[in-house]
């Protein structure tokens, strides 16, 4: 057998070498034959983050983006993980061009950036614009992001000229950040327009829409795809609050985030209030539908719902896995530290709150956030490090951390990486009473178990994410693509099986809404734009219920092995189809095995269905060895709780190593045997020992071509079969 271990380590710093390269340090994890390494972590030289310590990558520079450890960021720097590869999208007011250090990989000296790629676009009224800033049209906004997302950790620690903030790192410094300019400041408005707006508060809304079309499709430097792009730019217009659904009784016709949903989403060729026929927001939606995962910040006015771009999948549910926004929390109030200086409660929410996008929301640091910055001195731009506060500064940490995810596990799909980041989010100070008033939450700190209205899926935290996915929220098809790795999150379904009650209620109040307003049968034709649009969400938001599964469950496609380490407690069946899974915790569900191979040496409370692929179990040493750091140990046996079943066309395999040392199956249920069985001898066997490899409650059947007292040779070796008392054992005769 060969197995390899993707890496993930807590303890792999015994099997760090450090090779300095040109001006920078390479922190490199050993790898197993035949696993995939993540590029090295490129640093400066001396720096004194080392694999398998996250402590160590708690310097001044890292401390200077309060955010950092907030979402732990040293956990994935310690497992190897800093961006390396990744391409990041970013939508907003350019970014200063002149701030070359930061931009750099440093390979090469600091007067050059190769990192930060500028996209052109154009459309509209909007000519060809490059991605950096222009101080004729932009503020430092986006440079400020742009900094969050991914500014290098090059370990110096100046203090600018003209205030206390200083150098600072982004936290995904090894990325690759394609960046879009909105040919605007942040000022510009990105839903409906007042009269008396200014040109530099209009947005071209066919420049934007390409704008989102041309970073999505920009030809990268490494010739992998961008499967993200993170949007913070733009303000919400005075004639609109999003802190009720429909406007509350003496407010404008344009409050109520349904009525903002109705101008954004206008379709193209249709004139919206402001007379566009073209519509920025149609160009994201479009790259979001291609596959990418776009991020959209959820707005600074403290109200119950965030912007309505923020809550899309609310309104068009086919976007659910990806499309995000983002919260924000404040690190200065209510967080809390472990005794390794790790954070135990992230923080505060604040500013606009999850509302109805809580399953596609998550919160990240938003207050006094330190990153880059750009200033005109005498009417040239000076490079500078500046904090500020907003949703704007979470978005940048959200987005680089799922971009983090995505390295560490190359194998999961975008929305897969997407959905473990939200089940291993982290609960904030607060929630929400019955009346929506912020109050103390009684699980602070622990991991987010269902979404809640404040705060979504809660603030991401790298050091779970890392372990893999805490909650499976539907159907989870995985293709591991050949790589080994370890699962040791305790995983579990239930936010989708709450959700199974939230949509039964939201059901009955669509079957009402339906009849007071007259649509049993349908719009009638005379129908306003209003009830047209309203009725559209609710047939959506419908057939998402219908086609939604409310239960958990996992199939391993691929090559390689994928062990699940921790309490697996969903209740879908997982089934194997190539490759091998491996329970070496504990599995309440039923496993199938039509193709592939099941092991481990934990326990499966549920049924074990071989009806094509192999029953192996155990822990072989060499799994072990490159498992050990997520405390995968060697061992023969696996626990059924429920009957063992082997087709005709499944196999038992077991090894034996000696007399005490061999493999086996017990189970509480029955034992149903028509397949093949396969030894695999290592050891000297002592002549007339008994080896018990299967045990049940009862047995029928039998091992193909293998009868009570058959002899079956292995390896120079005999061993006579036996079905009796309820079990199988294999006795040495030579």
């Amino acid at each position: 057998m060969s197995t390899t271990k993707h890496v993930r380590t807590a303890l792999i710093a015994a099997l760090t070498s450090m090779v300095v390269v040109g001006p920078c340090v390479v922190a490199q994890p050993a790898m197993a034959q035949g696993s995939k390494a993540p590029p090295p972590i490129k640093s400066y030289v001396g720096d004194p983050g080392r694999l398998g310590d996250p402590a160590s990558w708690r310097t001044a520079e890292f401390n200077r983006d309060a955010g950092l450890v907030s979402i732990g960021a040293e956990f994935a720097y310690a497992d190897g993980y800093a961006g390396g590869g990744m391409n990041i999208g970013i939508v907003d007011s350019g970014v200063f061009a002149g701030h070359v250090r930061e931009h750099g990989s440093l390979d090469t000296d600091y007067a050059t950036g190769d990192r930060f790629f500028s996209v052109t676009a154009q459309g509209g009224d909007t000519g060809p614009t490059p991605g950096w800033y222009d101080p004729a049209f932009n503020d430092s906004h986006g440079t400020h992001v742009s900094g969050t997302v991914a500014a290098s950790r090059d370990g110096v620690g100046e203090t600018q000229p003209d205030g206390p903030a200083a150098n600072m790192h982004g936290v995904a410094f090894n990325a690759n950040a394609y960046i879009g300019n909105t040919h605007k400041t942040d000022g510009v408005f990105y839903g409906l327009v007042p009269p008396n707006a200014t040109a530099a508060q209009t947005p071209d809304n066919a420049y934007l829409a390409n704008l989102y079309r041309s970073v999505s499709k920009a030809k990268t430097a490494n010739g992998k795809p961008i499967r993200l792009i993170t949007t913070s730019w733009g303000s919400a217009p005075s004639t609109e609050n999003y802190n009720t659904l429909e406007p509350t009784p003496g407010s404008p016709d344009t409050f109520g985030l349904n009525a903002a949903w109705r101008y954004l989403s206008t379709p193209d060729g249709v004139a919206d209030a402001n007379g566009n026929t073209k519509h920025w927001l149609n160009g994201a939606i479009e790259v979001a539908r291609s596959g990418k995962i776009l991020q959209f910040t959820a707005g600074n006015a403290g109200v119950a719902n965030p912007t309505a771009r923020g809550a899309a999948p609310y309104y068009l549910p086919d976007l659910e896995g990806r499309w995000f926004t983002t919260s924000g929390i404040n690190p200065t109030v209510g967080r809390t530290f472990n005794a390794d200086g790790s954070v135990l409660v992230p923080g505060q929410q604040e500013f606009n709150q999850c509302g109805v996008a809580k399953w596609s929301c998550v919160t990240a640091p938003s207050r006094l956030i330190n990153s880059t910055w750009v200033e005109l001195v005498d009417g040239v731009p000076q490079a500078r490090y500046r904090a500020a506060s907003g949703t704007s500064m979470a978005g940048p940490h959200s987005a680089a951390a799922l971009s983090l995810i995505m390295q560490r596990f190359p194998y999961m799909t975008n929305e897969q990486a997407l959905y473990t980041m939200y089940t291993t989010g982290r609960q904030n100070n607060t929630i929400s009473d019955a009346a929506g008033n912020a109050v103390s939450n009684p699980t602070r700190g622990q991991i987010v178990q269902v979404p809640d209205s404040r705060n979504g899926w809660g603030t991401v935290s790298l050091r779970e994410a890392m372990n893999g996915p805490g909650q499976l929220v539907g159907p989870f098809r995985v293709d591991t693509q050949g790589r080994s790795d370890v699962w040791s999150n305790d995983i579990s379904d239930v936010a989708i099986q709450a959700r199974r009650q939230e949509d039964a209620t939201e059901a009955a109040a669509w079957k009402a809404t339906k009849i007071a307003r007259g649509w049993t049968r349908g719009l009638p034709a005379n129908a306003s734009d209003k009830d047209k649009s309203d009725y559209a969400t609710g047939v959506r938001r419908e057939k998402a219920r219908n086609a939604r599964a409310y239960e958990g469950s996992l199939t391993k496609r691929g090559n390689g092995t994928l062990f699940l380490a921790g309490n697996g407690t969903w209740h879908g069946t997982s089934t194997v189809l190539d490759g091998k899974l491996s329970v070496v915790g504990s599995h309440a569900s039923p496993i199938d095995v039509r193709g592939g191979t099941l092991g481990g040496s934990g326990t499966v409370t549920g049924g074990v269905y071989v009806s094509d692929g192999v029953l192996q179990p155990g822990v072989s040493a060499g799994e072990a060895k490159y498992a050990a750091d997520q405390h995968v140990a060697a061992g023969n046996v696996l626990n059924v709780g429920g009957d063992v079943r082997i087709g005709r066309k499944g196999d038992l395999a077991v090894t034996i190593s000696g007399n005490n040392d061999y493999t086996s199956v017990r189970s509480a249920g029955r034992l149903v045997l028509d397949g093949d069985l396969d030894i695999d001898v290592h050891g000297k066997p002592t002549r007339g020992t008994v080896l018990t490899i299967m045990s049940g409650s009862s047995i029928s059947g039998r091992f193909d071509g293998l009868s009570e007292g058959d002899v079956v040779r292995a390896n120079g070796h005999q061993f006579r079969v036996s079905y009796k008392h309820n079990s199988v054992t294999l006795t040495v005769t030579r």
